[in-house]
């Protein structure tokens, strides 16, 4: 009997009188996206196959993945135990980033954080978690100026800090509708729980200089995808995207999305 191995397809058998003469092999597709990998996943996002590296590491954030897929069904339903131990770190780094805070620097959060992971990864050069730290500072500062009856626009050492505090900045302009003020107390109060955050990351956590960027782009996965898709994707219905999303407002406490 024939059968089909992991890493090859069978062609076809050459049978005479019942005698099997021939069984050839030919090697698996490449990856349509990245060329490497052995094509094993059927996408439906993209109508081709792709590799499994290209599925799990793409899908939501490169890829607009389908809710009937079946592949992303099943990673939600059963994360790795990698994964796993990711989202669990990632929940510890969520809640000091929002314990305390009012609505309305929650608010600030959840319009500036998303503008500085979008600034990431489009930048050249990409931002460190140093410039996150600076601009942080310098909208803190401004805010806390114009508190005073000062309006002075602080701005962070770099020319990368200052493009990220201005894409940070934008955003408030944008929510000033839904009550978020980019000079009162909450905008100060949240960009100083940023900085601290980022400082005490950099203090005790990995070495690598973009990794609390990196932390951001992760728990803030819906939000992105939000903008890059226009799916509705909610992280209490799945627990592979981020917790901070299902975050419930700082008055209700916090609830974490975590397996």
């Amino acid at each position: 009997m024939v059968t089909r191995s992991r890493e090859r397809e069978a062609a076809p058998v050459t049978m005479i009188d019942g005698a099997c003469l021939l069984w050839k092999a030919r090697p698996m597709a490449a990856c349509a996206t990245c060329g490497g990998g052995k094509a094993k996943r059927q996408c439906p996002a993209l109508g081709r196959a792709i590799c499994a590296t290209c599925c799990g590491t793409k899908r939501i954030v490169e890829i607009a993945c389908p809710a009937g897929c079946g592949w992303l069904r099943t990673a939600r339903a059963h994360p790795h135990a990698a994964q796993q131990r990711q989202q669990e770190a990632d929940a510890g780094l969520v809640v000091p980033l929002i314990r305390g805070l009012d609505d309305g620097g929650y608010a600030v959060l959840m319009a500036c954080l998303p503008a500085a992971v979008t600034f990431r990864n489009e930048a050249d050069p990409p931002p460190l978690d140093a410039d996150l730290e600076s601009a942080a500072a310098a909208l803190a500062a401004t805010a806390e100026t114009a508190q005073r009856g000062v309006l002075y626009e602080h701005q962070p050492e770099g020319p990368v800090a200052a493009r990220l505090a201005r894409a940070m900045s934008a955003p408030l302009a944008e929510a000033a509708s839904a009550g978020v003020q980019r000079l009162d107390a909450s905008t100060a109060a949240a960009m100083r729980r940023v900085e601290a955050a980022v400082q005490e990351f950099r203090r005790t956590g990995p070495t690598a200089p973009d990794a609390y960027l990196a932390f951001l782009g992760r728990v803030l996965k819906p939000r992105l995808a939000d903008a890059q898709t226009g799916q509705a994707l909610s992280a209490g219905s799945d627990p592979v995207l981020a917790p901070l999303e299902g975050l419930a407002s700082p008055d209700d406490g916090p609830r974490l999305i975590v397996p």
